[in-house]
């Protein structure tokens, strides 16, 4: 498995796992809710983190950079998700 299939494996477990605890994104923003409990944030939640990390290293290798990518995190992350 090379570091691409690596990485769309992970952003892909990780955006189901959010969207499972989100239900779809729907429960996003509570109805009449000004302002968002950090557990049910989606974005900024636990896997949130994770989730925008993976994508920026499939970003570098997008753009032919692969030395921005760390070593250690994407190992941890690929520890985690895969």
């Amino acid at each position: 498995m090379n570091d691409r299939d690596v990485l769309t494996a992970i952003s892909t477990k990780l955006d189901t796992l959010i969207g499972a605890e989100t239900n779809g994104l729907q429960d996003e923003v509570p109805p009449g809710s000004s302002v968002q409990r950090t557990e049910q944030d989606g974005e900024h939640g636990r896997w949130g983190h994770d989730y925008r990390l993976a994508n920026k290293y499939l970003e570098a290798l997008d753009i032919g950079q692969p030395g921005l990518i760390d070593r250690d995190e994407m190992e941890r992350l690929a520890q985690e998700y895969i």
